[in-house]
């Protein structure tokens, strides 16, 4: 059938009108793009005049025209989304409308377009099979296309349209959620992941879009009020306000949307925005979304989805947030932890910074402050010091808690000044209602001597530290490399000495004998620990000593002392020599030690030995830093049977008070004062005061050190009872003596 028959059927199409009614669609709403292919004006004409104010699903049509299909495929290939094609069969050839439709499906890829063929030669109509393969949604004769049955046809081709673009639209947001969790999870940056969870909102709405994403801020310092919100990520014309506070936004507009917002759940949708409360306690987001189009509802489905996507997300950064400020930050002070010093003096190091020094500064006996007062005081106390230093020292002073009462600072070294960080300590802290006087020890190292990394100038530091400790004239001390060689040599004595304790090897006992002046016989004996090492070398008591008594080895090696002590007293009895005293040393830390009572006794009933005649030494400095600790276990001793003689008495200048409280039976002069005795000297004045002293608490009075008899003409004349020193005897091996109790003190 010829073209002429198109004509014809046109007529009972509609009436012709003017091509200019197109311009009849209302303006501000989203149209169906509805493209017209065929070779006719006139049924152009008639199609816009049969649709003319056509609105369906609530938006109204948009037509594009094409006389061929090769126009048609033009138009295909630059327009997006065509909702129908009115596609003529027959133009330039018999099967071109055929022939277009492959190319609609298979090169342009519109398989949601819907295609209704019109033709007015009913004998060019296709077979099912064709219609099938082709993928022909609808198929016409334009003799039945009356205009309800054109509206019927296009209305119900819009519809399905429209679900099928919501279903690939669907499966195209979900894929893309999908696709974009992995990258979202393994953001670990709260800014990162806000940036990412941004774009991917925008990227899933496909136009462009304003929006905001604002978190709540790390908390920081003392304080238990929630952290602010702010601006994590920005993105359009909200750009500019990226890292504010959300109430410092200088968008009223978005002020408002997020306030109303921000309870958890909380959801605001508008045409075109939307705004959502994302998660909960500190994981909780604001999101704020603005396009300049309105939204659909399955855009916003989708965003409903992304946004648990993203809820999820954003509680892996808060607990990675959380990790790392577990990791590089203590939770008592709110500082930076010694691994976070540490890095920071790192940092200094490889920026050839080496006008800046590291420090440590260690609270005396906090231990005990903890102990006495409780823990809850002993935070107080740190929190109060902290406080302190930050107010005391300049910003720029890096400030740390490195251990339990300890700090760490790392500031320019004119900044830096021990004396001035000392000079916070000055006045007292009130702490419960309690004023706490403390007293600080500072290690120092300048980077600028510094070899190796921030561990090894921290280390220095704390070397340092431990020198200022026992050198307490100016209570600080900076490294030196002296001193790194005198540690490794104390750490080189310790595993000597530890390894001797163990395998009992190298250890001895000497004894020196005590003398009663009236009579000139000896009463008792001092048991002294002597110890050769593996080498053959003998290390003198006042090198191993305080290394035992640091490492707590004392304890185990104290019990072997008295064990010993006590085994060698058994074994002078057997052979004739009873009735002598016994006098062992007790240090601080035995005294510490729980066990230490039970250890006594078992030690003392199993050698048969009678309590009395054991005595234990105890310093004075100890008993008066120490005192109801002290108190408590001296008088356990004193009902098991034991005597209690104080050491080096006078030296720490006690109080009659204080001496009243302790079960004492002995007062041993020290041998500072014995040393200095003559004529009109301070050290004979205090000598004499303490005889006196003793006598008037009914406490026998024994001087150590004497090495003259000048010293002991002076002893003797103030009525003290005993002595023991050179002058007599050193220290012998037990097996020598018994030779000493047939030497007789002369004069």
């Amino acid at each position: 059938m010829s073209k002429s028959g198109d004509k014809a059927e046109a007529g009972d199409l509609v009436e012709i009108v003017d091509d200019g009614d197109d311009a009849a669609v209302p303006a501000g709403l989203a149209s169906w793009r509805v493209l017209i292919v065929d070779d006719e004006r006139e049924v152009h004409s008639a199609t816009l005049f049969a649709l003319k104010g056509l609105i369906v699903a609530g938006r109204p049509l948009a037509f594009l025209h094409a006389y061929s299909a090769a126009e048609a495929r033009g138009i295909m290939g630059s327009t997006p989304d065509v909702a129908v094609v009115l596609l003529d069969v027959v133009m330039e050839k018999g099967d071109a409308g055929l022939q277009l439709v492959r190319t609609i499906r298979d090169e342009f890829g519109c398989v949601d377009t819907r295609i209704i063929l019109r033709t007015g030669q009913p004998g060019y109509a296709p077979e099912l099979d064709v219609i099938r393969d082709y993928d022909i949604n609808d198929y016409k004769t334009k003799s039945e296309l009356t205009r309800t049955r054109l509206v019927t046809s296009l209305t119900t081709a819009i519809r399905s349209y429209e679900q099928i673009r919501m279903v690939l639209e669907s499966e195209r947001g979900m894929d893309g959620i999908v696709r974009s969790a992995p990258s979202l999870h393994a953001q670990h940056d709260l800014k990162g992941f806000a940036k990412a969870a941004l774009q991917q909102v925008v990227m899933l709405l496909g136009t462009p879009a304003h929006g905001v994403f604002c978190a709540r801020r790390e908390a920081g310092g003392e304080t238990n009020d929630e952290p602010p919100y702010f601006v994590a990520a920005a993105w359009g014309c909200y750009a500019g306000e990226t890292d504010r506070d959300i109430d410092a936004v200088r968008n009223p507009e978005l002020i408002e949307m997020l306030a109303r917002c921000r309870r958890p759940g909380g959801q605001l949708l508008e045409s075109n925005a939307l705004s959502l409360c994302l998660g909960e306690g500190d994981s909780r987001a604001l999101l704020h979304v603005r396009v300049d189009r309105p939204l659909n509802d399955l855009q916003r489905r989708l965003v409903d989805v992304l946004a648990v996507s993203i809820a999820v997300g954003l509680e892996n950064v808060v607990l990675f947030r959380q990790l790392r400020s577990y990791a590089y930050f203590e939770p008592l002070c709110h500082l930076p932890n010694r691994a976070n010093f540490i890095s920071q003096i790192d940092l200094r190091l490889q920026r050839g910074e080496t006008d800046w020094t590291a420090s440590v500064v260690d609270i005396d006996h906090f231990s005990d402050i903890n102990a006495a007062l409780g823990h809850q005081t002993g935070d107080q106390l740190l929190k109060a010091v902290a406080r302190r230093l930050r107010d005391g020292l300049q910003d720029e002073v890096v400030l740390a808690r490195v251990s339990g009462g300890t700090f760490g600072l790392l500031g320019r070294d004119g900044a830096l000044d021990p004396e001035q960080v000392i000079a916070l300590f000055a006045q007292p802290f009130v702490v419960d209602g309690q004023s706490l006087m403390i007293q600080p020890c500072l290690g120092l190292e300048k980077l600028s001597e510094a070899e190796g990394t921030g561990a090894d100038v921290f280390k220095n530091a704390n070397i340092a530290l431990s020198r200022a400790r026992v050198d307490r004239r100016d209570r600080w001390q900076y490294f030196t490399r002296d001193m790194q060689v005198a540690t490794q040599q104390r750490l080189g004595l310790l595993h000597d000495l530890r390894h001797a304790a163990e395998a009992k090897r190298g250890l001895s006992l000497h004894y020196q004998p005590q003398v009663d002046i009236a009579q000139g016989l000896v009463t008792g004996a001092e048991a002294l620990m002597r110890w050769t090492n593996d080498r053959g070398e003998s290390v003198p008591p006042y090198r191993f000593i305080p290394v035992a008594e640091y490492s707590h080895l004392i304890i185990e090696l104290g019990e072997w002392v008295l064990c010993s002590a006590c085994g060698q007293l058994r074994e002078w009895d057997r052979a004739g020599l009873d009735g002598l005293r016994m006098s062992v040393n007790v240090s601080p830390a035995q005294f510490r030690d729980p066990g230490f009572v039970d250890m006594a006794r078992r030690c003392i009933l199993d050698s048969g030995i009678d309590p009395a005649r054991i005595e234990l030494e105890v310093t004075e400095s100890m008993a008066l830093t120490e005192t109801e600790s002290v108190v408590a276990t001296l008088h356990k001793m004193r009902q098991f049977g034991v005597s209690i003689a104080v050491d080096d008495f006078g030296s720490g200048f006690s109080s009659l008070g204080h001496l009243l409280q302790l079960p004492l039976n002995r007062l041993k002069i020290d041998r500072v004062f014995v040393s200095d005795l003559a004529a009109g000297s301070s050290g004979s004045t205090i000598a004499e005061m303490i005889v006196k002293l003793g006598k008037m608490l009914g406490l026998s009075v024994i001087a150590e050190g004497v090495e003259t008899s000048e010293q002991l003409d002076a002893l003797r004349e103030m009525g003290c009872q005993e002595i023991q020193g050179f002058y007599f005897s050193p220290p012998v091996p037990a097996g020598e003596f018994a030779a000493l109790l047939k030497k007789k003190l002369y004069r």
